[in-house]
């Protein structure tokens, strides 16, 4: 019988269909086949020995900063999985592979997940825990199918040639904690200062959910993410019969050592967040600890040894006399770069709290972006708000700390020179509460705050406190919001340079480019901070010349800034957190000081012999660290802008020191 035409012509197609996904198959039968007889499966032993070169961190210049010495060398290996609690044990098969002691070494759903996300790019996986030893121990963490096809071919041949309780025991002994403890062992005692027997539920869910990302599920680094994360493997523990309804119900978030402790270093304690802050780069940019150990990897940092050097000793010579419970923090950014060149987070302590990142309240320093609000709708220098004392804006009654020379019609300028509240609240009634958060967060005010919407009430209203400084921001924030006013253009703050192996070539170049803040227009941008910068110079009368600690700089250069003070409860007598902020072209450095309890409790700011400490003492360390920062440097002018709106002065200040050397304005102002 002869077949139909379009039959025939089918009946090929499949046979050269059967015949290619038969060559398929076969060809990867073949290479999964020669990879089980070449490939050979990674000892924890070499493995531990393959991960003792240092990481070395440098200044800007080059010059050495510190070696992060692996603990690998030290590690003690388990020998045997009874040295492990079964919660330990438990937890970390909830959190990896609940199937582990029935699979094969790797899954097949799992694997048509990670083809998945491999193809859209989102994502996703299913490695067994078997396939994750294989992935620690070779430090091949490539996103690509020629990987997880070597991993799955030495997974399954770990499987055939190894018991499953010695596959465990060496992913618990390979597997990287965080904190530089590679190894439950070292982990348990990095974390709880226990020993791996001892871990509870609670404590071994934990330990089980950092290994997905070592830094950012330490809850000393982000609690909030770590809080999900335990919650996460605690739950998973349930839902596999792992622990019962009543002891997941028990089950709390443990609290941890902090951080390094138990390695016990000799560092500075600001050197200390600053590699802290290094690694934390590192780890998000997509290089863990481990692989930087890995390969003996050398790290250039923003840091300027000579400004670390100033910053540590201004603010040491201005604590020394202090308590104990003050807490003083400095960032130095380069505008246009965003390199952060000094870090000082004011513990005294190695592993203490980093203060440079804690949100508080940023009282009168917030108030440039209040201008900048106004400037952006058009609103120039020259335009009067009442500044008097008391008064009712809002429904509320408000009073100042300063004044202008005629109440009833405060000038923009003179209301920043003199920091008068009121003349703010009513600009910023007459912007709207909202811009205000607009142009601080276009400045680069973190658009978070403890994992909340920063700048903003519960309710996600903006309320006119923010042009006083309620709304908590950190010395980050300010210092790259101070950046940003010294040229109009936004850029990330950072402290990686580069990345090097150990041969010295180049793994990554960490240089961003920096974006227009208040305009998509980069010269109206410009402009609007020109004129913010403008009003910001009659802040420092006297900044930088013949100041009695300092001694006054030997060239008069222009530079701009604000100090303030927030209120404790509203007490006009009790200080939360005094700052002062500023910047010239080259430099934008913050300083805020504040207080706690033994608990990290807020207190009113105290110094030594009982007396309120208000703006002096951040201004002084401010001061110190100006002077010798710029010193060695040439002064340099503010940019050149264009007057926005109203910009004449009906109060008739007097000119700010070095105007002689700001750059000329054009009388014009520009058309809003």
């Amino acid at each position: 019988m002869v077949l139909p035409k379009t039959r025939r012509r089918w009946r090929r197609v499949r046979r050269i269909g059967l015949f290619v996904i038969g060559g398929f198959v076969l060809a990867v039968a073949g290479a999964f086949g020669i990879g089980y007889l070449v490939w050979e499966v990674p000892d924890p032993q070499q493995v531990a020995a393959g991960t003792q070169q240092s990481i070395v961190l440098k200044y800007a210049d080059g010059s050495e900063m510190m070696r992060i010495v692996p603990e690998s060398g030290n590690r003690i290996m388990i020998q045997d999985l009874g040295e492990v609690s079964g919660p330990m044990r438990q937890a970390t098969l909830a959190a990896e592979d609940a199937s582990f002691y029935t699979n094969g070494g790797f899954d097949l759903s799992g694997i048509v997940r990670a083809v998945f996300a491999q193809i859209t790019g989102s994502a996703g996986g299913g490695s067994t825990l078997t396939q994750q030893y294989i992935k620690l121990a070779t430090g091949d963490d490539e996103h690509n199918y020629a990987r997880k096809f070597k991993e799955i071919v030495l997974a399954f041949k770990m499987t055939n040639e190894q018991p499953k309780d010695e596959i465990f025991k060496a992913y618990l002994n390979t597997a990287y904690y965080g904190r530089g403890a590679w190894g439950v062992h070292a982990a348990a005692n990095a974390y709880f200062g226990k020993l791996p027997r001892d871990l509870n539920a609670s404590e071994a869910a934990l330990l089980a959910g950092v290994v997905q990302k070592p830094n950012e599920n330490d809850p000393r680094v982000d609690a909030d993410q770590a809080n999900w994360r335990w919650t996460y493997v605690a739950d998973q523990m349930l839902a596999n019969g792992m622990v019962d309804p009543g002891q997941r119900a028990a089950m709390r978030m443990p609290e941890t050592r902090e951080r390094f402790a138990w390695r016990g270093e000799e560092m500075s304690g600001p050197l200390f967040h600053v590699r802290e802050r290094v690694l934390q780069e590192l780890e998000q940019a997509g290089f863990s600890a481990q692989q930087l150990h890995q390969n003996g990897s050398t790290v250039i940092t923003t840091i300027d040894r000579d400004a670390q050097r100033v910053a540590e000793s201004a603010m040491a010579a201005e604590t020394a006399n202090q308590p104990q419970n003050i807490r003083a923090a400095l960032v130095a950014i380069e505008p246009g770069t965003g390199a952060i060149r000094a870090y000082h987070s004011g513990d005294r302590q190695i592993g203490g709290f980093d203060w440079a990142k804690a949100v508080q309240p940023p009282g009168t320093t917030i108030q440039p972006f209040v201008v900048a609000a106004g400037l952006m709708q058009g609103y120039g220098l020259g335009e009067v708000y009442s500044g008097r004392s008391p008064q009712e804006i809002n429904g509320a009654t408000y009073r100042n700390t300063g004044s202008c020379p005629d109440l009833s019609t405060c000038s923009v300028r003179a209301a920043m020179s003199e920091s008068v509240e009121t003349a703010f609240l009513n600009m910023t009634l007459k912007f709207g509460p909202g811009k205000v958060r607009d142009a601080a967060l276009r400045a680069g005010i973190s658009p978070t705050a403890g994992g909340k919407p920063s700048m903003q009430e519960r309710d996600g209203e903006v309320g006119i406190r923010i042009a006083m400084g309620d709304y908590p921001v950190s010395t980050v924030d300010i210092a790259r919001g101070y950046a940003t006013l010294a040229d109009g253009m936004r850029s990330q703050p950072h402290f990686l340079q580069k990345v090097l192996d150990s041969n010295g070539n180049e793994l990554a170049d960490f240089a961003t480019e920096p974006e227009s803040a208040f305009s998509d227009n980069p010269s109206e941008s410009r402009d609007i901070a020109g004129n913010v910068t403008e009003s910001m110079r009659w802040s420092f009368p006297s900044m930088l010349l013949n100041d009695p600690v300092t001694g006054g700089l030997t060239t008069e250069r222009p530079v701009a800034g604000n100090s303030g003070i927030a209120q404790f409860g509203g007490s006009p007598d009790k200080t939360l957190t005094a700052w002062t902020a500023g910047f010239t072209p080259q430099i934008a450095v913050a300083v805020s000081v504040s207080a706690s309890d033994e608990k990290g409790r807020p207190q009113p700011v105290v110094g030594s012999g009982g007396s309120m400490m208000g703006e002096v003492y951040p201004n002084r360390i401010w001061r110190q660290f100006m002077k010798a920062y710029l010193e060695p440097r040439p002064a340099e002018a503010f940019m050149p802008f264009i007057p926005i709106g109203t910009y004449g002065d009906p109060n008739q200040l007097p000119p700010p020191p070095g105007a002689a050397v700001l750059a000329t304005t054009t009388p014009t102002a520009r058309p809003r």
